[in-house]
């Protein structure tokens, strides 16, 4: 904690209180503050249906990817789905892989499910295309890679393999051609979210299925509109998609829909209401799906693996993310307590002792996604699939008990590499003052590699790098620490690498064990070209508090106050709040010193807990009377009871 070089305190919470005309001044002022939430409607704010997803077929190739699945499967041709080994990649397939396991329309699918390992190098590598190869499919579907494997994809197509890639990373120049690529990121793309994942685009094609199957499917619909100078302009919906006369002909020349009756279309439904106001395409596309028998009920169950992937791969949650997330805890809370299909996952939220009550954000990222996650990690991902399909529940206990035994395996694994990271750069200090902090070292162990790297970055407060021997070869992992993107460093090295890939905050790469010394000389002054080209880089490590509290303001009511703000996470971080001129009694170390728990004069029986700082903190003490603090509210379910807590994040002197 002492890496941090200033502490910003913000606002009292009286001070809000009094300043912001307001109902809700507390929960006011934080949206306002928040670039991603500031414009939403207040009642999009606090209420989240299907209303407030947008139609899938202003994806680009949806209707394709429709097209070859359906015709694919009614011919009982082979559909391989082929999955990435994180959680996004486990999420998207097996939504997409039970979903056309349990509609009539597939029921003549002959179908296969597969998922790279800790062992493959990313993507469709030549370990992955040989597995394909081999399994001889009609039409592949790519999950969570693909976007940048044009030649690999074309090599498939001249064997006769039909292509869909259901994919969110970035989009180079050359895409692949003669596939079906459904890529928000595409240029082309006119869906209105750039920055959803996998699983959310396996939702998006499952929803996208069937309103292809129902009778509102190439339904069109006008309403007349008054522009700005009093003109008025028929606008034409199509599939939740709006388009002006030139637009529409303009398509149906393009596909050949010619049997669209312009002539006639239906009437806008302008009476029609919902709960959230909401713009004419995303409300004419769910009056149409309101008229389909099942549509919402057939879909609620779809959006548990949704949120997870949404979660676990850091997606920004603000507008259409924040919905999915939201959907996703209702729909995981009537699992958990009732008699859904998906038994895999209700078993595992049993195993993990979740709270019945209500399943939380928190649940998702540090819960189910690490567990998930776990099995990919250790070179297992197909035990994560299986305990996801599995039919029955005598199945899916045992395999969720085997999932959190590979969990622990997980834990314990980065537990060590963790200490032989300590002692690295206990030997090596010079090393943590360069630009990038890298570490490697050949008994380093395989499968957490982002784990470490995160912490490394949460320690030293700068990007990092962490390689561990892999199969002969090693894998390496990046992790941002601001707003720089990671993928310009690593293409930068790329001629180091075997693969390489990722998202700007996150990145991985395969890497020859005789190139790693080239590539550590290179690295050091790469970055620093890399860092001075950032200009956005913040040049020192701030925290900002969103409010200044006093012990007795702390509790459950204030929690309260900005309870409607949740999800929180990446986009949308936690609240954060200051404490000033702190002083601590009843202090119990944890874990031998490790962890801390204590309260504070004034905060009643609120217990404030520090995470692998216990003995920092207790040296602290014996030096300082009191103390300033940071950190966030967090209830905690523990053996059958919920209580609230404050997480410290940091704690000092702020000289503030």
């Amino acid at each position: 904690m002492h890496h941090v070089t200033k502490v910003h305190f913000g606002p009292l919470l009286s001070e809000v209180r009094t300043k912001i005309d307001s109902k809700r001044p507390i929960l006011r002022y934080l949206v306002d503050r928040r670039e991603g939430l500031k414009n939403t409607h207040p009642k999009e704010l606090l209420v989240s249906d299907f209303s407030c997803l947008h139609s899938p077929f202003s994806l680009p190739d949806i209707d394709l990817a429709i097209s070859l699945l359906l015709n694919f499967a009614k011919s009982n041709k082979k559909i391989l789905l082929y999955g990435d080994r994180d959680s996004d990649g486990v999420s998207s397939t097996c939504l997409l892989a039970f979903f056309l396991r349990s509609h009539q329309a597939f029921s003549d699918a002959n179908l296969e499910v597969m998922v790279s390992s800790e062992s493959d190098p990313y993507g469709l590598c030549k370990e992955a295309i040989t597995k394909i190869k081999k399994s001889k499919p009609d039409l592949l579907v790519t999950l969570d890679f693909g976007s940048s494997q044009a030649d690999e994809i074309d090599l498939l197509t001249k064997e006769g393999i039909q292509v869909i890639v259901l994919d969110h990373h970035e989009v180079p120049v050359r895409i692949p051609k003669n596939c079906a690529l459904v890529n928000p990121r595409r240029i082309d793309s006119n869906y209105p979210e750039k920055k959803i994942c996998t699983a959310v685009l396996s939702f998006k094609l499952v929803s996208a299925i069937l309103f292809r199957l129902s009778s509102e499917w190439n339904q069109l619909y006008s309403k007349t509109n008054t522009d700005e100078n009093g003109k008025n302009e028929i606008l034409y919906f199509l599939n939740g998609i709006k388009y002006s006369k030139g637009q529409l002909d303009s398509i149906q020349d393009q596909n050949n829909k010619n049997s669209l009756d312009v002539s006639n279309p239906l009437p806008y439904p302008e009476d029609f209401t919902t709960n959230v106001p909401l713009d004419d395409e995303r409300k004419l596309f769910y009056y149409q799906c309101q008229k389909i028998p099942s549509f919402f009920e057939q879909l609620e169950e779809e959006t548990d693996l949704a949120g997870i992937g949404t979660i676990t791969d850091m997606m920004p949650l603000i507008g259409e993310n924040r919905h999915f997330v939201k959907l996703a805890l209702e729909s995981l809370t009537k699992l958990y307590i009732g008699d859904k299909k998906r038994k895999g996952l209700k078993e595992l939220l049993k195993e993990l002792k979740l709270n019945p009550n209500g399943i939380t954000t928190k649940d998702l990222g540090w819960s189910i996604g690490p567990v998930v996650n776990a099995a990919g990690r250790m070179g297992k991902t197909e035990e994560a699939v299986s305990l996801l399909l599995s039919e029955t529940e005598s199945e899916a206990k045992t395999r969720a008990k085997l999932l959190l035994s590979i969990n622990e395996e997980r834990r314990e694994r980065t537990k060590r590499n963790m200490d032989r990271v300590e002692r690295y750069f206990a030997r090596k200090p010079e090393r943590t003052t360069h630009e990038v902090v890298y570490c490697y070292e050949p008994d380093m162990e395989p499968g957490v590699s982002g784990i470490v790297a995160t912490r490394m970055v949460d320690s030293y407060k700068k990007p990092a790098i962490f390689i561990a021997p892999d199969n002969g070869d090693a894998r390496g992992s990046i992790r941002s620490y601001g707003p720089e993107n990671v993928l310009t460093l690593l293409e930068s090295l790329s001629e180091y690498f075997l693969h390489f890939g990722g998202h700007p905050e996150a990145g991985g790469f395969s890497i020859a064990i005789d190139q790693i010394p080239k590539f550590e000389a290179a690295l050091n002054e790469k970055a620093k070209l890399w860092l001075n080209e950032d200009n956005d880089r913040p040049k020192e490590h701030l925290i900002e508090t969103d409010f200044t509290v006093l012990p007795e303001e702390v509790g459950d009511k204030l929690l309260k106050e900005w309870k409607d703000l949740e999800p929180f996470g990446q986009g949308n971080p936690d609240i954060k709040l200051g404490i000033q001129n702190a002083k601590a009694i009843h202090l119990t170390p944890l874990s031998g010193g490790k962890h801390v728990r204590f309260h504070i004069v004034g905060s009643g029986s609120l217990k404030f807990m520090i995470w692998n700082k216990g003995e920092e903190f207790q040296t602290f003490m014996s030096k300082e009377g009191s103390f300033d603090l940071v950190g966030s509210l967090e209830e905690n379910f523990y053996q059958g009871r919920t209580s609230l807590q404050f997480i410290v994040e940091w704690f000092g002197k702020s000289g503030t």
